[in-house]
């Protein structure tokens, strides 16, 4: 007879009513047998959790008093979770009958520890889902960069499974509340030499930032976690390479600011003093990260792009082209450097 293991799914809900029952009843028709369902209720003022015991009696509904972010809600839905694998879905995503299964599939490979699904955000152009993107060095997204369906440097938490043997009790830092903190959490398995892939026969359809979109406070969380996670992961050596990306990035944030966004500057301020004010924090962090490391820089920066922007406009090549000449001069061998290699 074949292992069926229990898969716990988590659904982390901030005054997202009005997108429950479609998700729920999304994970309620999975053709695999072996599921529960938990909804970690944030503090919600909607009424979302009566919503959903009194509508669903089969989901088990997590109450927290306060509003604790991606990160906390899906730790505390964690310590209810019974499940031999962990799935996360976001309440304003719809998952395909076999989204369960399909995903199950890909831990039968023991190196890999996360998968994301093949998630359909609406308004995202169609071009985009031809080639999977990473990230540059300091976290923001590259589009179209693997010709191979399943390669991906991080799974999106909107949609993702994890082993919970590899991960462990607590998925996330708590710390980083809101955005980053999926990256957080591939990066991490990656360092402890796992494997983090797309499933692309696993479908979600995703309304896109549904109710994180309302904060006020998204741009600090978004700059501050992409920075925490670069002072946490990267060797030393590394994060001397990378320097000039930390302070180009510092100034042209800044001068955007000043320039397009003023009421802006206050967060980005905020956000990159976060790390200096809270130092012996962030060294706490890194030195438990750095501990559990397994598999050098060198061949994680293989999944990088060496592009500093995404587009393909007079300045965004130039850029990218200053850059690519920088990891060649300093030895930061990114998936082009690595590409071109191969072939000459």
């Amino acid at each position: 007879m074949v292992h069926q293991p229990l898969v716990s799914v988590i659904v982390v809900n901030y005054n997202g009513r009005h997108l429950l029952n479609a998700c729920l009843q999304s994970l309620l028709a999975q053709t695999y047998p072996k599921r529960e369902i938990i909804l970690v209720d944030n503090g919600s003022c909607d009424g979302s959790a009566d919503y959903v015991a009194e509508k669903f009696p089969e989901v088990v509904v997590v109450r927290s008093e306060k509003n604790l972010g991606f990160a906390g809600g899906n730790n505390l839905g964690a310590c209810y979770a019974r499940g031999e694998f962990i799935a996360l879905l976001n309440n304003d995503a719809e998952a395909a009958q076999d989204w369960l299964k399909r995903m199950l599939q890909a831990f039968d490979d023991p190196r890999v520890a996360v998968a994301m699904a093949k998630v359909y955000t609406e308004g995202t152009p169609s071009e985009y889902y031809e080639k999977n993107g990473t990230i540059n060095f300091l976290g923001y997204n590259i589009m179209r960069i693997f010709d191979e369906p399943w390669k991906t440097f991080f799974a999106s938490g909107c949609a993702l499974m994890y082993r919970r043997e590899a991960v462990g009790e607590v998925p996330f830092d708590e710390d980083y509340f809101l955005y980053a903190e999926d990256l957080y959490l591939s990066w991490r398995m990656r360092l402890k030499g796992y494997e983090v892939i797309q499933v692309p026969e696993a479908v979600v359809f995703h309304k896109g930032s549904a109710t994180a979109k309302k904060r006020a406070d998204n741009l600090y969380y978004q700059v501050r976690n992409r920075l925490l996670n670069c002072l946490l992961f990267y060797e030393n050596r590394t994060l001397l390479k990378i320097a000039p990306y930390l302070s180009f990035y510092l100034v042209a944030e800044v001068a955007r600011c000043v320039w397009a966004n003023p009421q802006s500057f206050p967060g980005i301020l905020k956000a990159y003093l976060w790390p200096v004010l809270h130092w012996r924090a962030v060294l706490a962090k890194r030195r438990a990260v750095q501990a559990e490391r397994v598999v050098r820089d060198e061949e994680i920066l293989g999944l990088m792009s060496c592009k500093l922007v995404d587009g393909g406009g007079f300045l965004a090549r130039r850029l990218n082209g200053l850059s690519r000449l920088y990891c060649r001069l300093f030895g930061l061998r990114t998936v082009e450097i690595s590409k071109e290699s191969a072939l000459s």
